[in-house]
């Protein structure tokens, strides 16, 4: 996803979702399937801290929107993946993505 695409969706996301960050996890989410989401994978990919996902995770969690994912052995990194309703993610992938393309205009007052 370009830089561009991302501030996109990252604006949309503010005025959708309230918070910055929420629709390109989600968007995250929908794509990765059943391997889930590695928040600091996701952050080192989009070059951001991986603590500007938690907030918006645990809110994810907290809906049952998103679940975590039990560690293998070994292994420090926790995953994420969304809930089992692939009707409902299917059409948020689709909302998502069409946020993303589509230009926000910001409206003040």
């Amino acid at each position: 996803m370009s830089q561009e695409v991302l501030e996109r969706l990252r604006e949309a996301s503010v005025l959708v979702f309230g918070n910055r960050y929420r629709a390109e996890l989600m968007l995250a989410l929908a794509s990765a399937g059943g391997r889930g989401v590695c928040l600091g994978d996701l952050a080192m990919a989009r070059q951001v801290q991986a603590s500007v996902y938690h907030s918006p995770m645990r809110a994810l969690v907290e809906a049952g929107l998103a679940r975590k994912l039990p560690r293998t052995a070994g292994e420090r990194r926790r995953r994420y993946r969304c809930s089992d309703d692939d009707a409902l993610w299917q059409c948020l992938e689709d909302l998502l993505s069409r946020l993303a393309q589509a230009p926000v205009q910001m409206r003040v007052g």
